[in-house]
């Protein structure tokens, strides 16, 4: 994953960053001044049992959008959504929503491209 960061800024991107709680989760825009742009959010769970976690939805908001899902968790810590567009690049100084929910649990996350905000 480091290596695929690494890459990712060095290309030209922009990291929205933050955690809560019990997620860490990165928004990568890859190439916001080209014609085509790939969005990565990935969320990581900083838990020691993964396949305790069971089913995760997630949902995330952008001001050019968003997207949702629906995973179990089992075995792995990382939940990755991916997308491409065309269209508008969200703004270096915006802040990504992101929520979180499993087992009745549900945490908020704030992204954003300078120290990540936590909340719960």
């Amino acid at each position: 994953m480091v290596m695929f960061l690494s890459r990712c800024l060095n290309s030209s991107s922009i990291l929205f960053t933050g955690e809560s709680k019990n997620w860490s989760a990165n928004y990568v825009v890859t190439n916001p001044n080209g014609e085509n742009h790939d969005y990565t959010l990935t969320l990581t769970y900083k838990g020691d049992n993964p396949s305790e976690v069971g089913k995760v939805k997630y949902k995330f908001s952008v001001s050019t959008g968003g997207g949702n899902g629906e995973i179990e968790l089992s075995g792995h810590k990382e939940i990755t959504h991916k997308s491409i567009s065309n269209g508008a690049v969200p703004q270096k100084d915006e802040t990504i929503k992101v929520t979180v929910e499993w087992k009745g649990i549900k945490e908020e996350i704030q992204l954003s491209t300078n120290e990540g905000k936590q909340n719960n």
